[in-house]
């Protein structure tokens, strides 16, 4: 039998795909993650893909991130497809199944996302994304995801969403 280890026994606490946003979100929002103080959404929907969080850096830079608990290929393309209108895009798992996807490092230099871990004490940027051109494939849609957190802003409050109708909903 298998001894448990540390991370694995993280890796255990995420049975839905949504408990490990919801910790990933307290993160970002205490202000400790690699971004600093970052205005969040979730499950933003952009036509051809809902990115699972969509964070405003202090600097006004776009930073998207696809949330899974192990499969970290269908991450990585979901998360290059939020290349075309961000400034960095990120995979986030869990601390042991990050560790198992840094083996395809070459992968995510392909697509040009990075990947985060998450553990019981913070985030960490296990691959680095690099930093996107200013003028995005689709500068509508960043244009759109700019003006939404200028709406959060207007509104005091650093996490939103859109409700099915369109309506902002703050946390």
């Amino acid at each position: 039998m298998r001894q448990q280890t540390p991370a694995d026994s993280l890796d255990s606490l995420y049975s839905k795909e949504s408990d490990l946003v919801r910790d990933f979100l307290l993160f970002l929002q205490q202000g400790g993650s690699p971004w600093g103080d970052v205005e969040t959404t979730t499950e933003w929907d952009y036509r051809t893909g809902i990115t699972d969080v969509l964070a405003r850096t202090a600097k006004g830079h776009l930073v998207a991130f696809e949330a899974k608990l192990s499969d970290w290929r269908r991450a990585t393309h979901q998360a290059y497809r939020n290349t075309t209108f961000v400034k960095q895009a990120y995979v986030v798992m869990p601390a042991l199944a990050a560790e198992r996807a840094r083996a395809h490092e070459s992968v995510f230099f392909r697509y040009g996302v990075g990947l985060c871990s998450v553990q019981k004490n913070g985030v960490s940027i296990i691959i680095e994304a690099p930093e996107l051109d200013e003028d995005p494939i689709l500068p509508w849609m960043k244009q759109k995801a700019n003006l939404f957190f200028d709406e959060i802003t207007e509104h005091g409050t650093r996490i939103a969403q859109r409700n099915r109708s369109g309506d902002m909903q703050t946390a």
